[in-house]
């Protein structure tokens, strides 16, 4: 058992060097991931003979025996990221590396959004065999893979979406809310995921939202309830969503982003604060004065105005998807299991 998960660590953290974009020999490969050439070498040899890697070509120079290189092979596996948009499914397939292959979208068929899923994945796994994860992004409260609530998209509501699709497909599935895909994202494609906290804010067509990142990770709590600032009251009895949703009658809506900051930066006091586009906000200094009102000078985030709201929201799914397919992949994850081998 032990010796199964030496290897098994061992193995993802080969996978991890080469997924950097790495052409490596054997021995260079070692001393990347601070194994033994012996136990570098029978890994790659395992995984050339399973397709993950391939040899790319004997190393350049004159003289002795010229050892072979090896990369990862990005065709090995592929990821499909399923969201709801608009009343429509838009899926899109990715490499193992996380690189776009292939886009779509569709109405949902008759049996509904969940047949739809099913029918869209099985139309992918006939084109892409070697398709191994799912990542489906919904607008509503998600907590372990089950919908707790949700606008719109009714027929969601209550089921356990991630049991019921892995079951169906006897595929590996991740079922995460929108925001919180949207931060993970956002935080990849900006290099903030090192960071103590990440917060993003959006404004949809079902109101605000709000994506939390802590230590690199989409927070999400016991109830899926993290970020949905539709819940917080605003004037008199109404709520942040309810305002919202009646186009800000009577509100000011620099204010209101202002006050959804406000109730991140208490809690997480982020360095920098990302709000996606909206026609009611698109100077960032004019969220950063108003914030003013509510913070101290010192604890006022840098505000960016960012009009890539889909785009981070995708990059956040494919990075959930490669999750499920190389786990424990981060580079704290890495270093620990370095100096777990240098102990042993």
């Amino acid at each position: 058992m032990f010796t199964r998960a030496v290897k098994s660590a061992n193995e993802r953290q080969v996978i991890q060097v080469l997924r950097q974009g790495r052409v490596v020999t054997k021995q260079e490969l070692a001393e990347a991931c601070g194994l033994s050439f012996p136990t570098a070498g029978k890994l790659v040899d395992e995984l050339v003979e399973q397709g993950v890697v391939l040899e790319a070509g004997l190393e350049t120079g004159a003289g002795g025996r010229r050892p072979m290189r090896y990369r990862f092979n990005e065709a090995s596996a592929y990821a499909l990221t399923l969201f709801f948009e608009d009343g429509t499914l838009c899926w899109a397939v990715a490499d193992a590396l996380g690189n776009p292959v292939c886009s779509g979208s569709c109405g949902p068929e008759e049996g509904g959004y969940v047949s739809t899923i099913l029918a869209v994945t099985e139309r992918l796994r006939r084109a892409y065999p070697a398709l191994a994860a799912l990542a489906v992004g919904v607008p509503g409260g998600v907590a372990e893979g089950r919908v707790l609530y949700i606008d719109r998209y009714e027929e969601l509501a209550g089921r356990e979406l991630q049991a019921e699709l892995e079951a169906a497909c006897g595929l590996p599935v991740t079922v995460e809310n929108n925001m919180r895909a949207a931060v993970y994202g956002m935080a990849a494609r900006r290099g903030w995921l090192d960071r103590e906290s990440a917060v993003c804010l959006h404004l949809s067509d079902n109101g605000p939202g709000c994506g939390v990142l802590v230590h690199g990770r989409p927070l999400s709590g016991f109830a899926g309830l993290v970020g949905e600032v539709g819940y917080l009251p605003g004037q008199g009895e109404e709520t942040m969503q309810q305002a919202a949703l009646r186009g800000f009658d009577g509100v000011d809506p620099v204010d209101y982003f202002a006050r959804l900051a406000a109730s991140a930066c208490v809690f997480l006091n982020p360095e920098e604060l990302v709000v996606y586009e909206t026609s009611y906000l698109q100077e960032a200094a004019q969220m950063e004065q108003a914030c003013g009102r509510y913070l101290p000078a010192q604890a006022v985030p840098r505000v960016h105005i960012s009009r890539e709201y889909r785009q981070d929201y995708l990059a956040g799914l494919t990075r959930l998807a490669m999750d499920l397919l190389y786990p424990g992949g981060g580079l704290r994850e890495m270093q620990e299991r370095r100096r777990g081998n240098a102990q042993l």
